[in-house]
Order: C-alpha cells, then sequence, then structure tokens
C-alpha cells in the first residue's frame, strides 16, 4: 500500500520501498530506492539519503524542487536550535496539514492562489488558534525557500485573528467547595498535585515534573524548573510511536517562583520526601500528564459520587 504523496509503498514481500530523486538527466527526474522493514524507517532513510544528495547540481536540485523536498531541509536547518518536542510539533504540523496541500507538486509551480487556498481550507475547519500556528509554520519554511534561492513566489495571506478573550469553563462555586473538602480529607500525593493546579495555577505538565527540591519550605514558595510531556518519537529505529520528555519549560515566563498559601505548605510538608525524588511518585521516577489526568477524573468522580451519598 502507498502512502500517497511520498513516494512510499508496501512491497509484496513485506518490506517497505522508498524513492527519491536523485539526479535529473535532459530535465527528467532519475529515482534510487531504498529499503527498510518498516514505513518509519525508510522515510527517515529517504530524508537522510536526500540531505547527503547536496553534491549534484545545486541549480537544478533547486529548479525541479518539490515541497516536501524545502519541508525537510527546513526542519534540518532548525534541529539544533530547537527543542525536541517543538520539532515534533512541527513535523506533525507539516505532516498533517501542509503536506497533503502541496504534495509532490514543484514550488515553482506554486503560486499565491494556492496558498490562499491552504489558508482558507484551514480554516473552514479548525480553531483560529490551530489555523495560526499551522499558518506560522508555512510561512517560516516558505520564508527559508525564499533566502536560499529556491524558486518560491512572493505572497501575503490575511493575518488570523485569535480570540484571546474566549470563556474559560470553570468549576461551578458548588463543585469547587466539594472538591476542596475531598482533597483536604485526604492526604497523598495525587490530592497534593489537585491542590497545587487548584492554588498555583500550575499545569500538569509541570506538576509531573515537580520535585521536593523544587519546594522552598522555609520562603514558602515553589520553583518551576522542568514540564513533562509525551511527544512523536522521532527515532525510527526505535518500536515505540511516542515517548516521554522531561525538559525545561517552553519560555522564560513559564520558569517562574511562586508563592504558596500556609495551609497548602502545611498539606505538603506531610507527605514531603527528598529532595531529588517527584513529587507525584515520592520516588525518582516521574509519571506522565495522560497517566495522571486520568488518576484526576478518578478522584473528581469519588469526590462527587462521596457528596451525594453523606447528603
Amino acid at each position: 500500500m502507498a502512502r500517497k504523496g511520498e513516494n512510499i509503498y508496501k512491497r509484496k514481500d513485506g518490506r517497505w520501498e522508498a524513492r527519491y530523486i536523485h539526479h535529473y538527466e535532459n530535465g527528467k527526474a532519475k529515482y534510487r530506492y531504498l529499503y527498510g522493514a518498516s514505513y518509519t524507517e525508510v522515510k527517515y532513510k529517504r530524508l537522510e539519503e536526500i540531505t547527503r544528495n547536496e553534491k549534484i547540481n545545486v541549480s537544478k536540485i533547486k529548479r525541479f524542487a518539490v515541497f516536501d523536498e524545502i519541508c525537510n531541509k527546513w526542519l534540518n536547518a532548525r534541529k539544533n536550535d530547537i527543542k525536541e518536542s517543538t520539532y515534533a510539533r512541527y513535523l506533525s504540523i507539516i505532516n498533517l496539514y501542509i503536506i497533503p496541500t502541496f504534495k509532490n507538486q514543484k514550488l515553482i509551480s506554486i503560486n499565491a492562489e494556492k496558498h490562499k487556498k491552504l489558508y482558507e481550507s484551514l480554516k473552514s475547519r479548525l480553531a483560529d488558534k490551530t489555523v495560526s500556528d499551522i499558518m506560522c509554520v508555512f510561512k517560516s519554511i516558505w520564508k527559508f525557500g525564499i533566502e536560499n534561492g529556491y524558486p518560491c513566489c512572493e505572497f501575503t495571506l490575511p493575518s488570523v485573528k485569535v480570540n484571546h478573550t474566549r470563556k474559560i469553563n470553570t468549576m461551578p462555586p458548588k463543585t469547587l467547595e466539594k472538591v476542596e473538602f475531598a482533597l483536604m480529607k485526604d492526604i497523598s500525593t495525587v490530592n497534593a498535585g489537585i491542590i497545587l493546579a487548584l492554588f498555583a495555577g500550575i499545569r500538569i505538565g509541570e506538576i509531573c515534573g515537580l520535585k521536593w527540591g523544587d519546594i522552598d519550605f522555609d520562603n514558602g514558595f515553589i520553583c518551576i524548573r522542568r514540564t513533562v510531556e509525551r511527544i512523536h518519537n522521532l527515532d525510527y529505529r526505535s518500536q515505540l510511536k511516542t515517548k516521554v520528555v522531561i525538559s525545561t519549560p517552553k519560555t522564560d515566563n513559564s520558569a517562574r517562583i511562586i508563592p504558596l498559601p500556609v495551609f497548602v505548605l502545611e498539606y505538603l510538608e506531610k507527605l514531603r520526601k527528598s529532595d531529588e525524588k517527584y513529587v507525584l511518585t515520592s520516588s525518582t521516577k516521574n509519571t506522565e500528564p495522560h497517566t495522571y489526568y486520568s488518576r484526576y477524573k478518578t478522584f473528581l468522580r469519588k469526590a462527587m459520587s462521596q457528596q451525594t451519598v453523606d447528603k
């Protein structure tokens, strides 16, 4: 079965085959073939060969370059300057939303009308924030092509207006009161994480990365130094599609110091372990956001049902 637009196929013998343009003769593309045990393996082999093939006549490559090739070059150029999680997000945006629109199209044939078509297609089915993120990636790729001498036409797309004042759903006061009662009634690390989310505004990934050494009990504040998230696994040799990474917060503003109420500090003090251990697990092994979110939902169901029984 072929992966449309990528020149990658599954052969009858069970192997995957990928082809890429090696050189041109009389204006016609000449292909080379690569083989592997999985789709991901041959995809990255293909990417590596395209990158390694720079010694071929550069001017011809640029004239006959197709869009997915410039995407790969842009990703390679950014790879060492961005976090692994950011790279994985860019790769996902390109494969899910951008490549399908311009698959196998030569750069020289992509004009302003096609750019607009991409924008309108995204706008009709996705949230404004998602469209804005996708178009930022697309514009960056296109700018990279222009700066590196590829035949990319100049274009201007309408800016995406993102509503930053949208209403955020919050717990009704009565529900919040029930939750707080259930939290304070039972001393546990699961509850401790929820308390930190409620009273310190800490994100779930940051809670999962929190260690006891990040809490200054003497001065009453907490330092956000790391975050945990699950991303796509970029290692084609691995059988795992995703993996958990622990990294620094995304921005300087995210790496922050947060004062804690006295009652929160007193709650945490009852659970306190050595500095190198994670708050949620009381060990040197962390938990991931998806797992902890499941535990939060279980807590919420029990808290609500218990309140009903008490009545």
